[in-house]
């Protein structure tokens, strides 16, 4: 395939999360990016503040864990009082007991922090690694495709009101520009679901001057009537600026407004007051946060801004063709119960851009328009995007009682809402050491339920069955929920790759690092989003020779595709195998056993391994770019297997 060495490889049209993330994917992988926003000015705003587990674990692989780490805040409980408060203590809910992490899922919490700041970081990190920057008041208006490029119209906010029109020619395009996307709309995808008029939400981002810190929630009222609920922003960032701050001095506050009237009470602020511009928007708000409280001791300052919330459940048919590809709320927008929707997006471009990045750098054969790898982009997202928008649509059901039957239903709904949970919970049954909490440990005062079940952590998330992934083991592998989270679910070909710790380096190589000072590593600090990494777990003594064909095969794949780990079992004094290719090569001794049990656990002896060491022969377990296990063979000729299902 043609490329250009003038023109920028790939435009990004939209600068939130899923527009950052995939420019830092990009930019790792030595690609260069233009990132675009129609916006003049960075948005405001709480929203979508959930980073799951799963997605820190993403975030460490691309090396910005530490950044939003610190930019962000633990979980937040709820204290519902009565409304108008009469002095009663408040009953508290979701206040979830903290889980122990494990080995292999180091983190088990999610991290909260609201978009403002988590984009804020992430254009720190871009600005801060590789020099970028996002350009503001440009908008995306048309493109045409070519075979070798995309030709792409903008048109640019110079100062006030002036505009100019230009073009410019990318080897790719990105559309993350949001639900009424351009770029989808011209790729002519379709985007079906449905919206769901019961249930809407007036959310408004003010400053409280007065406020209580960040370590809780505050509701008053009933979601049948009416609600209101007070949430702190969870951040170490201010409004304005990407450098860190006490939390405490943050004073920006999220409100949240709801019940059968709240389309009325918007209209009697006025459409144009949602902009939250006039000062006569901002007096009717505090009025009804008076009232429904009954705590006129609360002082707001300025209001940042204010504007209705209604469910939009939809989702393509593709999530793009040839050059040009979309991402995020531009292929999917959903309920944010649950909190999976910025991490789906994430997610989106994870599985894309190792993808993109290998098709550009040439190590695909054959035309673009038919290139098999890209195409399964859709193939692999398409499916776990529709069981996310069924898990989030149920719950959004149960949390507002959002049902075709009316009020009725919906107080029946809410009063099921332990039964719910459980049946939710066990959807995904967690590890049995880590004890699923039943999120409502208290009558909920407001009438809604907090429901979450364990695969919200979203580390069951698979793509089995896909066709570039290959699973050798006998018998194969069941092909489950996209979801699916089970205790007693070894890992397969697709699911996500666990972490291993006490990896001690007995030949070094360049891709990892031996911080401890005791010169061990772990899996996570070697699975980088530029390769995929190849775990030749080497079993026996009696079988070196095949671990060293093994590794000759694995040599064989692109410059830079592969990571190559030789892993010895924790019994004895390994001999070192690769010793002549040890700047290729990392080969480590797997000290306390993590790895062998957490990769070859209940595997069967006719075709892999039964457990540990009791297996003779090697087996190889390619761990992809974006995290999930690609590959587990047990000979070269696997291996080579699995190199014509990416390049063939």
């Amino acid at each position: 395939m043609t490329m250009s060495a003038e023109r920028i490889n790939v435009l990004i049209a939209g600068a939130g999360p899923v527009g950052l993330v995939s420019a830092l994917l990009l930019l790792r992988n030595g690609l260069s990016v233009r990132i675009i926003t129609k916006e003049t000015e960075f948005r405001t705003g709480y929203r979508g503040p959930g980073i799951q587990p799963r997605t820190l674990e993403l975030y460490r692989f691309l090396g910005i864990l530490d950044d939003v780490w610190a930019g962000s805040g633990p979980h937040q409980t709820i204290h519902e009082y009565t409304s108008p408060d009469n002095g009663e203590p408040p009953v508290i809910i979701w206040n979830d007991p903290e889980l122990k992490s494990q080995v292999d899922k180091p983190h088990l919490e999610p991290r909260l922090i609201g978009q403002v700041d988590h984009e804020a970081i992430l254009r720190a990190c871009l600005l801060r690694d590789y020099g970028c920057q996002v350009e503001l008041g440009t908008e995306l208006v048309s493109y045409e495709q070519q075979l070798d490029f995309v030709d792409a119209t903008f048109v640019t906010t110079v100062t006030g009101s002036d505009k100019t029109t230009h073009t410019a020619q990318f080897d790719w395009l990105i559309g993350a520009d949001g639900a009424h996307s351009v770029v989808r709309k011209q790729l002519g995808c379709t985007f079906l679901g449905q919206s769901i008029k019961q249930v809407g939400s007036l959310l408004v981002d003010i400053h409280l001057l007065n406020g209580w810190g960040d370590d809780h929630i505050k509701a008053w009222g009933n979601i049948f009537q009416r609600f209101l609920l007070m949430r702190p922003y969870r951040s170490a960032f201010s409004a304005q600026h990407s450098t860190p701050t006490q939390p405490k001095s943050d004073t920006r506050m999220q409100l949240m407004i709801a019940g059968p009237d709240v389309n009325e009470l918007a209209q009697t602020m006025g459409e144009h007051n949602l902009n939250g511009s006039t000062k006569e928007g901002r007096d009717a708000l505090v009025k009804v946060v008076h009232e429904l409280s009954g705590r006129r001791d609360f002082v707001f300052g300025d209001l940042i801004g204010m504007g209705m919330w209604r469910p939009n459940i939809r989702m393509v048919d593709k999530f793009g063709e040839g050059r040009v590809w979309i991402a995020g709320d531009a292929a999917h927008v959903h309920s944010p119960t649950g909190g999976q929707g910025l991490n789906s997006g994430i997610q989106d471009a994870f599985n894309l851009c190792w993808k993109l990045s290998l098709v550009h750098k040439g190590l695909q054969d054959g035309s673009i328009n038919s290139n098999r790898l890209m195409y399964t982009y859709t193939e692999e997202r398409v499916r776990v995007v529709k069981a996310m928008l069924n898990i989030t649509t149920n719950l959004l059901k149960q949390t507002f009682g959002a049902n075709p039957g009316g009020a009725a239903e919906a107080q029946e709904n809410a009063a099921q809402s332990t039964s719910a949970n459980n049946a939710i919970s066990s959807h995904s049954t967690p590890p049995s050491s880590i004890n699923a909490s039943n999120d409502i440990k208290k009558p909920s005062r407001s009438g809604i339920a907090f429901i979450r079940g364990f695969e919200l952590r979203m580390f069951g998330i698979n793509y089995r069955g896909s066709p570039i992934v290959l699973d050798e083991v006998d018998p194969p592998a069941e092909v489950l929920d996209p979801y699916k989270m089970s205790a007693d679910e070894p890992v397969r070909g697709g699911d996500r790759a666990p972490q291993a710790v006490g990896l001690k380096v007995l030949c070094g190589s360049s891709f990892t690092s031996t911080e401890d000072g005791q010169g061990r590593t772990t899996l996570f600090d070697v699975f980088d989003t530029t390769a995929h990494t190849a775990l030749v777990f080497a079993g026996s003594i009696e079988s070196l020779e095949l671990v060293r064909s093994l590794v000759r095969a694995l040599t064989k794949y692109p410059h830079g595709m592969m990571r190559i780990m030789i892993v010895h079992s924790q019994e004895g004094e390994p001999e070192l195998v690769a010793t002549e290719l040890e700047d290729k090569v990392l080969e480590v001794q797997d000290t306390e056993g993590y790895a062998y049990a957490s990769y070859l656990r209940g595997l069967d002896l006719s075709g892999l391994p039964a457990s540990g060491s009791e297996r003779k022969g090697p087996v190889v377990v390619i761990v992809r770019a974006d995290g999930h296990v690609g590959a587990i063979v047990k000979d070269a000729e696997g291996v080579e297997r699995y190199k014509q299902k990416l390049f063939a």
